[in-house]
């Protein structure tokens, strides 16, 4: 027969360990607020980082429009090199540095909304 100290330690671990199954299930249902600030500030970032014109339309990166100008360059030793986001009568644009050996030959002026080349300037040496 087990006596009554050890019948009360054992009620007792009983309540304890079934207690903090409860209370670890609350927890999971239970939004984590470190959680949600952190895919508060995710969203916040990606709405920063991201530009709209005025028909809502989004900006391109400026990898994608170094990878544009890259089709539009025939010179077989000649790259695209890092765009630079400027504002030209109103309109933003990516120029993008067309390198022959790290040095600048011309360059492509890439629409930064819909990614159409707008033309550029220079040439191959």
């Amino acid at each position: 027969m087990v006596n009554k100290p050890t019948l009360a330690i054992l009620a007792l671990i009983i309540v304890v360990v079934v207690a903090a199954g409860i209370y670890a299930g609350f927890n999971q249902l239970t939004p984590n607020n470190q959680n949600n600030s952190d895919i508060n500030q995710i969203n916040n970032t990606s709405q920063t980082n991201t530009s709209q014109n005025e028909t809502g339309q989004n900006m391109i990166s400026a990898q994608e429009a170094q990878n544009i100008a890259q089709q539009y360059i025939e010179e077989p030793n000649a790259t695209a090199g890092t765009p630079r986001l400027v504002e030209e009568d109103g309109k933003k644009i990516y120029i993008v540095p067309v390198l022959i050996n790290g040095s600048s030959v011309g360059q492509i002026e890439i629409d930064a909304y819909t990614g159409k080349n707008l033309g550029g300037a220079g040439g191959a040496p």
